[in-house]
């Protein structure tokens, strides 16, 4: 009876420090983890502070090339118009197009 008292004392022991040593692992582990995802939090601030800066700037960015889309889009409509042009010259002297 000693030995089986014995033997679950020492298999209760043994039980704990195994269970002590996977809960530190586990706590050393998501320590590092909240390190990391700090880290990750205070760079996604810096970027958020660096680029805030550049909304007018882009505003003003896009606005410009609002005002280009608008100015190709008018000299796409007069090559068009000069593509009829040349075509119907080119009919008119009887020159066919050639690639």
């Amino acid at each position: 009876m000693r030995l089986l008292a014995w033997l679950t004392i020492i298999y209760l022991v043994v039980l704990v420090l195994a269970l002590a040593v996977s809960l530190i692992t586990i706590f050393i582990y998501l320590w590092r983890i909240g390190s990391a995802l700090a880290e990750v939090k205070s760079g996604l601030i810096q970027a958020r502070e660096n680029t805030a800066s550049l909304a007018g700037h882009l505003d003003f960015i896009n606005g410009g090339l609002i005002g280009v889309s608008d100015g190709l889009q008018s000299v796409d409509g007069h090559l068009a118009g000069v593509d009829e042009s040349l075509h119907a010259v080119a009919e008119h002297h009887g020159v066919s197009e050639s690639a």
